[in-house]
């Protein structure tokens, strides 16, 4: 993972005007979990994982800006960006950290990750996923926002053709674009079904696909199947 801290530890202050860019489907990407979240009328403490400058958090805030967030990541650099976006707000807390070996600290109601588990080993990937469902609290949720890879090799080098083409004609510079293709080296993506059965072996009953395109995808669960929600 060290390699992953120093590429997203040089991009920290360029990294947030990228997004819009990388992520074809930005706007749903990151709010396609609101609803559930919404749901979540208990929910006083929230864990954001590889929270990097703290874009996914940003929108949990947004709508609901009296949750308790903490902030990890390995990069403390991009963790000082976050704590710029959150400048002046006191139920912020920012911790360095290798999430793929440290525990998670404390418990949550509400445990959000965004592009970041993508770049574990599938067997960190399912440690992961054990230590989320330990860390959350009962009737607690889990969503990951991350890029998967396709079922089979037809789909998955469609959608890696699609996205190349799609950010290269984004608009965005060449450099930010070099930067952007040369960090895909360093991802480990595994299908989605694959992930869902991982959370699923963790202990989520609940576990299900929120949104997809192409290789985006929202998912996640409930800690246990008998979790009350608000109806929406």
């Amino acid at each position: 993972m060290n390699e992953v801290k120093e590429q997203f530890s040089n991009v920290s202050k360029k990294y947030d005007s990228q997004r819009k860019y990388l992520i074809p489907c930005f706007n749903d990407f990151y709010s396609a979990c609101l609803p559930l979240v919404k749901s979540l009328t208990h929910a006083k403490r929230v864990l954001d994982i590889g929270a990097g400058t703290g874009l996914f958090s940003q929108f949990i805030y947004d709508l609901n800006p009296s949750l308790h967030f903490t902030l990890i990541d390995l990069s403390g650099q991009m963790l000082n960006v976050a704590r710029e976006r959150f400048d002046g707000e006191d139920n912020f807390e920012y911790i360095e950290l290798d999430f793929s070996k440290d525990t998670l600290p404390g418990k949550y109601d509400l445990i959000i990750s965004g592009l970041a588990i993508h770049h574990l080993e599938d067997t960190d990937k399912a440690k992961l996923y054990k230590n989320i469902y330990q860390a959350l609290n009962d009737g607690g949720l889990f969503i990951n926002a991350d890029q998967v890879a396709g079922k089979n090799m037809l789909f998955d080098s469609l959608y890696k053709y699609y996205w190349r083409e799609t950010v290269s004609h984004s608009g965005l510079d060449r450099e930010a674009l070099i930067q952007a293709f040369e960090r895909t080296k360093l991802d480990k993506l595994a299908p989605l079904d694959t992930q869902l059965k991982m959370l699923e072996k963790a202990g989520f009953n609940e576990a299900d696909c929120i949104y997809k395109n192409m290789n985006f995808a929202v998912f996640g669960g409930f800690k246990d199947e008998k979790v009350e929600t608000a109806v929406i």
